[in-house]
């Protein structure tokens, strides 16, 4: 009596555990794909936008200088002796203060006009409060420019008078600089010499080949 051979049934069990496999391969794999590509898109559609941010925590720069106080300042500023014109502006966290004085003031008339700006600007705006750091907290920078000109074309650099005052946060106190001269002058005078010696040089190589 011949024997019947017996049908092998695909197990269910093992064709529900592959695809399974399949799946969770393709997620593995489709999880970096869709991270990168989010990333891309994102800085694609961010490219003309600037980077935002602050260097001040919440607690600093309090209290705040408002417009009323810059306006206050302006007004009070004009009034300083050999002041032709006076803007006030806030920018970065520094207050900057420009006096722009007659064209005839000397080194003496800045000097006097940054330390009137100084004190206006110290009653109206405590330094102590405004522009002091306090303990975890920055607060404001400050900076005079007082002058009496603008080099150009009819204005040479020989009359020219320009200080420079200024306070940061973190400063004890105002360091003023004469922006137009030299704070080494013998260095400066050695290289002002030899300068116009290499100017000396060429024009007379110049002259040696013209010659020729």
């Amino acid at each position: 009596m011949a024997k019947m051979k017996r049908k092998r049934v695909a197990s269910n069990k093992s064709k529900g555990q592959g695809h399974k496999l399949v799946w969770f391969t393709l997620i593995i794999i489709m999880i970096p794909v869709v991270i990168v590509g989010y990333v891309l898109l994102t800085s694609i559609g961010g490219q003309n936008h600037p980077v935002e941010g602050s260097r001040f925590s919440k607690t600093d720069l309090d209290p705040a200088i408002t417009d009323d106080n810059i306006s206050s300042l302006e007004s009070a500023l004009s009034n300083i002796e050999n002041v032709d014109k006076v803007s006030v502006n806030l920018l970065s966290a520094t207050l900057r203060v420009h006096i722009d004085l007659v064209d005839s003031a000397t080194d003496d008339v800045a000097s006097a006009a940054i330390d009137s700006a100084y004190n206006i600007v110290n009653e109206q705006l405590p330094v102590d409060t405004y522009f002091t750091n306090k303990d975890g907290s920055k607060m404001y920078d400050l900076e005079i420019d007082s002058y009496n000109y603008l080099i150009d074309d009819t204005h040479t650099a020989d009359g020219w008078t320009y200080l420079k005052l200024t306070k940061t946060g973190a400063s004890s106190g105002p360091i003023t600089d004469n922006m137009t001269a030299a704070k080494d002058a013998e260095l400066s005078n050695q290289l002002k010499a030899a300068s116009e010696q290499i100017q000396q040089n060429n024009a007379n190589a110049q002259n040696e080949e013209d010659g020729q």
